[in-house]
């Protein structure tokens, strides 16, 4: 097993972060590549750098490569782009475990990326834990959104780390899965 270096991410960080999650988006991958996971929209360095701001984010580095990252955010709606305002738009109208979505306190979990060489050695629960350890006492529930064509990632947060799906969403053409977890309880 690889011997990773996970810790909350700097500034130093962002360069490689915003490198990496822009090799990684739907846009630039081939239909092929897509089928083992992609992330949504294009990152800047401005955005990445707001949202390691609002909220504690992690890298994990492999001696000195990026392995991976998980980036958390709790920003105004208009500091989003436009797909994430959507979802938060739609918020009100979701429930999770009984209750209005909008009732608890909440925060964006993703997004997130292990990179390809790295994955299947449990690096993604490992940062997962990890986050929900860092934002325990501060939040109750992580709000993520997936497309719909992303069944790696979706079976990953669903059936590994126990996201629940709360609803759907069109944007653009694409449709997409919001997701929620609980992050009370920080220790499976």
């Amino acid at each position: 097993m690889e011997d990773f270096s996970i810790r909350v991410a700097t500034d130093l960080d962002v360069p490689a972060i915003v490198a990496l999650a822009n090799q990684n988006t739907y846009q630039v991958l081939s239909a092929t590549d897509r089928q083992a996971g992609f992330l949504t929209g294009s990152f800047t360095e401005e955005a990445i750098q707001k949202m390691m701001d609002s909220e504690p984010c992690l890298v994990a580095y492999y001696q000195q490569e990026l392995a991976g990252f998980l980036i958390n955010s709790k920003l105004t709606p208009t500091a989003y782009p436009p797909l994430v305002q959507h979802i938060i738009h739609k918020m009100p109208g979701l429930t999770y475990r009984n209750l209005p979505l909008i009732n608890y306190k909440w925060f964006f979990y993703g997004p997130v990326l292990v990179t390809k060489k790295f994955r299947g050695k449990g690096l993604l629960s490992r940062l997962f834990y990890k986050s929900k350890e860092q934002l325990q006492g501060k939040f109750e529930v992580g709000i993520a959104f997936i497309n719909t064509q992303n069944i790696n990632s979706y079976t990953a947060h669903t059936q590994s780390l126990g996201l629940e799906l709360v609803g759907q969403l069109t944007f653009q053409t694409h449709v997409y899965h919001i997701l929620a977890v609980s992050i009370i309880n920080a220790h499976v």
